[in-house]
């Protein structure tokens, strides 16, 4: 006797049984901040998002994985989606501050079971880096006194079967002459 197969259609907006969430996690560390040659003197904070393309449901979580005492103006925190690292005072010309922060985001897409591949490299996944500013003293009520004075957006090249793995100095532009060494790892 031949059984026959029905197809059950689960109605507008819910999942089809042929799609997974994959869940792709990105390490950003932030390692040193270099002063090259800022023109103003005061609090800094370097802030990540990661970015995904619009064309695909995601959720992008961010977490601090571990947060150390340290003796810098305010700790690194999330703040609006973006992982922030400490906060830092620049007075000099050639300075060196080393930051040691660590942000995971962790990117949950819905892909086809079929196609998981295909559908990861067409997240295109960026990560925006800011240089955030303020001469005012800094504490935890004064986030809205800080404002980003420079920005640069990493594309990467994730591939869900070598993962990505990248470490490079991030330079930001002439009127703020200074740079961050960062680390990406990321993996399905």
């Amino acid at each position: 006797m031949r059984q026959k197969s029905t197809i059950i259609d689960d109605g507008p907006g819910r999942p089809n049984m042929s799609e997974l969430q994959a869940t792709v996690e990105f390490s950003v560390e932030l390692y040193k901040f270099y002063n090259v040659d800022l023109f103003q003197r005061g609090f800094y904070q370097v802030r990540t998002a990661l970015r995904v393309s619009p064309k695909l449901p995601v959720k992008v979580e961010v977490t601090l994985p571990r947060t150390q005492k340290t003796e810098l103006v305010f700790p690194a925190c999330v703040v609006n989606g973006s992982g922030v690292s400490k906060t830092f005072q620049i007075l000099y010309r050639n300075e060196e501050v080393c930051l040691d922060d660590a942000i995971m985001f962790r990117a949950h897409i819905l892909v086809d079971s079929h196609k998981i591949e295909e559908t990861l490299e067409r997240a295109d996944f960026c990560l925006s880096v800011e240089l955030w500013f303020t001469d005012q003293t800094f504490g935890p009520e004064q986030h809205s006194a800080i404002a980003c004075v420079s920005s640069r957006t990493l594309q990467l090249r994730f591939s869900a079967t070598r993962g990505l793995h990248y470490h490079l100095p991030v330079l930001f532009d002439y009127f703020h002459l200074a740079a961050v060494t960062l680390t990406i790892h990321a993996s399905l």
